[in-house]
């Protein structure tokens, strides 16, 4: 645990301001956001769009049988490590085909939805799950930080960091939405789901 989350701060230290920037304006001034992405990083997407709901922002699920049609000046944020996956990519496509805006969290700053989307949001994990030993790997071996045998390999299970680090973002987004439009954590729970 200690080795994943110190991998998932260094990548936190890495995260572009103007980035975050960018994508928190496109949130508060979206009439309408809609998320997407496959395998884990739907998972992501799901847990995203549920907690801006809580918010009490229109938030919609890609794919989910209630989700309206999206119109002109409506926001996609896709949830993409790799941005080549390509039902997502086709997603990216159609929404920019409608006028809406895209958004992308991605580990890769150069891919098919990147040079697609309006905006993107780098969360480096590559240098974990793509690439090998962080840098860093011979000093962290001198200095004893790694002693087990499983901790010479400093990656979480199948290269899932991107999908801890884009949890983690997800959640800092959540809580700077919360600061900015002033929403009590009572508001937040009086949205919570009653009926499950």
């Amino acid at each position: 645990m200690r080795m994943i989350t110190s991998a998932a701060g260094s990548i936190a230290d890495t995260v572009s301001d103007r980035e975050g920037q960018q994508f928190m304006q496109a949130l508060l001034t979206a009439p309408r956001i809609y998320v997407a992405g496959a395998g884990r990083s739907g998972l992501i997407a799901k847990a995203f769009a549920m907690r801006l709901m809580h918010l009490g922002m229109e938030s919609y699920v890609v794919g989910e049988t209630i989700t309206p049609a999206m119109q002109r000046g409506d926001l996609l944020v896709a949830f993409s490590g790799s941005g080549e996956t390509h039902s997502i990519t086709d997603i990216c496509k159609t929404a920019k085909a409608v006028g809406g805006t895209l958004a992308l969290i991605t580990s890769r700053t150069e891919s098919s939805m990147a040079t697609t989307a309006d905006m993107t949001v780098v969360l480096n994990s590559r240098p974990y799950d793509d690439e090998g030993l962080p840098s860093d790997f011979a000093i962290r071996q001198i200095t004893g930080e790694h002693r087990s045998g499983a901790a010479y390999n400093p990656k979480a299970p199948t290269g899932s960091l991107f999908e801890t680090a884009a949890m983690i973002f997800s959640d800092a987004v959540i809580l700077e939405l919360m600061d900015l439009r002033h929403t009590a954590t009572d508001e937040v729970e009086d949205n919570y789901s009653n009926i499950q």
